[in-house]
């Protein structure tokens, strides 16, 4: 679908937007704030798609708890671990070459940082220990139990116990993000939820309503109940906020028409697709990619053309990078069929033994 891959591609390209802006014009702090408050709802629209998506995808391609876990666990590590190691080399790159500039993305050790997020513990509970460096990350924290939740209850088998599974999943992941976990369900009830039966004209009309009321409540709801970045709860702090926001884009899905839905697909379609799937790499790149920029140009401060010239060079390196990392994702299929495999066979042979032990 032209519009879901629009939407996501819209809101990286924002994300980049908006970093880029901070890096340039930080000092201007009213529209600075502004642009911040867009940048998260960029994310709040990554979290509803994910929903949706996700939800199709365990519909219509039910194959079972083990391949659910491997597509996600494959599509997840295929990206973050790169662009982990990118910014571990990034880093640095900064900390040999300019000391102030490090000074601004250094929170103390770094190595605990690169291993919580390569777990994606990164965001569990109260920490924030995304790489300052690559702050973006903090997103697929969230995403990575919303996954796993979301799993470990649909392929549950039968029986009250069965549940213990996703629930100690939460207890894990812990209230922050929990607390956006509506968000990321919104778009997974829109797909389940029969959808109105409009026909094509008033159904584009009400997508088009409920975008407009999504940009004016993030244009004019203030942050509640807590602004974004402190402690405790950091990129949920403005839950509520996010949850207004999350469902006018949930209900702009809801009212997408049903025969634009995944039905057939065009060679413009499948191109567009293949372009949308590189936002995936420029989220989790372009921040590394902008302050390496910062180092190695001129930099001015207040200079658009600068800027606008640092967008254009990381996103270029951004989509390179993609293609390259995209092209490797069939390594990681394999690598996590192999582990589940393995670890299945162990576990069929460590049961007669752990039984006998028990009886």
């Amino acid at each position: 679908m032209v519009f879901l891959d629009a939407l996501r591609l819209a809101s990286a390209l924002f994300v980049l937007f908006h970093h880029a802006y901070d890096q340039w014009f930080s000092t201007h702090l009213e529209t600075s704030k502004k642009i911040s408050s867009a940048g998260h709802a960029a994310v709040v629209v990554f979290f509803v798609l994910s929903g949706f998506v996700i939800s199709y995808t365990a519909n219509s391609k039910n194959r079972g708890g083990n391949l659910y876990a491997q597509a996600r666990l494959s599509r997840l590590c295929s990206i973050m671990i790169p662009a982990l190691l990118f910014t571990a080399i990034a880093e640095i790159i900064l900390k040999s070459s300019d000391s102030y500039l490090y000074e601004m993305y250094s929170r103390g050790s770094s190595f605990p940082r690169y291993i919580l997020s390569s777990l994606f513990l990164n965001e569990i509970w109260f920490f924030s220990a995304a790489p300052p460096i690559n702050g973006p990350l903090w997103s697929l924290g969230y995403e990575f139990w919303y996954y796993t939740i979301f799993g470990l209850y649909l392929y549950r088998p039968k029986g009250l116990k069965s549940l213990m599974l996703p629930l100690a999943a939460c207890l894990i992941a812990g209230p922050k993000i929990l607390l956006m976990m509506p968000i990321w369900l919104a778009g997974v009830l829109v797909y389940i939820i029969p959808r109105p039966s409009f026909n094509r004209f008033t159904s584009w009309v009400l997508v088009v309503v409920s975008l407009v009321f999504a940009v004016t409540m993030v244009i004019y709801l203030k942050p509640f109940p807590n602004p974004l970045g402190k402690a405790p709860f950091f990129y949920s702090n403005q839950f509520l906020t996010d949850w207004v926001v999350g469902l006018f884009i949930a209900l702009s899905l809801w009212f997408m028409p049903i025969e634009t839905k995944f039905t057939t697909e065009s060679n413009f379609t499948k191109k567009f697709r293949k372009v949308a799937d590189l936002t995936f790499p420029i989220y989790v790149l372009h921040y590394p990619l902008l302050v390496l920029y910062r180092l190695t140009c001129n930099y001015n401060l207040y200079d658009l053309m600068q800027m606008w010239q640092a967008l254009g060079v990381v996103l270029l390196i951004s989509v390179l990078l993609g293609i390259l990392l995209e092209s490797q994702r069939f390594y990681w299929v394999q690598v996590f069929k192999y582990l589940f495999r393995s670890g299945k066979r162990v576990f069929n042979l460590a049961m007669p033994f752990w039984l006998g032990r028990v009886n």
